[in-house]
C-alpha cells in the first residue's frame, strides 16, 4: 500500500501522474484522508476536480486551512477584484454557513423586473432600447457626415 510520503516524493520528483495514482489508491482505502485529498488536489489540473477535493476535505474537517485556502485560489477573478476594491459579496461563503443554512439559498434582495413599471412610467427595458436605437442613428449620421466631408475635401 502506497503512503502519503510516496505521493509527496512523486510530486517532488515531478511525476504528477504517479502521485495522482498514489493519492487515489490511498483514498480507495481511506476516503476520509484529508492529506490524500489535499495531495490529489495539488496534482490535478482541472479546476472543478480541485474544487471537489477541497470540498471533500472540508466535509471531513471544516476547519482545514489548507482546503479553505485552496478554494480561495480557485475563486474567479471577479471575486478577487471585489476583494481588491473592498466590495462585500452578497451571499455568505459556503464555509461560513451552518449546517442548516447550507441547503437554503441566500437572497439579499428580490430580483428586479426591468420590464415592469408603475402606472404612468416607461419600463426600463424600453428606455434602454430607445437609447440604443438613437445612438445607432446618431453614429450612422455622424459617420455619413464625416465621409461626406472627407470625400468633398479630397475631390473624390
Amino acid at each position: 500500500m502506497p503512503t502519503l510520503d510516496d505521493g509527496r516524493d512523486a510530486i517532488n520528483q515531478g511525476n504528477f501522474q504517479q502521485a495522482r495514482l498514489i493519492f487515489e489508491a490511498i483514498l480507495q482505502e481511506n476516503p476520509r484522508s484529508e492529506e490524500a485529498w489535499l495531495g490529489l488536489a495539488d496534482v490535478l489540473t482541472d479546476t472543478e476536480d480541485k474544487r471537489i477535493c477541497y470540498e471533500n476535505v472540508l466535509k471531513i474537517n471544516k476547519q482545514n486551512r489548507a482546503a479553505r485556502e485552496g478554494l480561495r485560489t480557485l475563486e474567479p477573478e471577479e471575486d478577487q477584484l471585489r476583494k481588491a476594491f473592498g466590495i462585500q459579496p452578497t451571499a455568505v461563503p459556503r464555509e461560513e454557513m451552518s449546517d442548516e443554512e447550507e441547503d437554503e439559498p441566500t437572497m439579499v434582495s428580490p430580483p428586479v423586473d426591468l420590464a415592469s413599471a408603475e402606472e404612468g412610467e416607461t419600463p426600463t427595458v424600453i428606455l434602454v432600447a430607445v437609447g440604443l436605437a438613437l445612438s445607432v442613428v446618431v453614429m450612422a449620421a455622424g459617420g455619413g457626415l464625416v465621409f461626406y466631408i472627407i470625400t468633398n475635401l479630397t475631390g473624390g
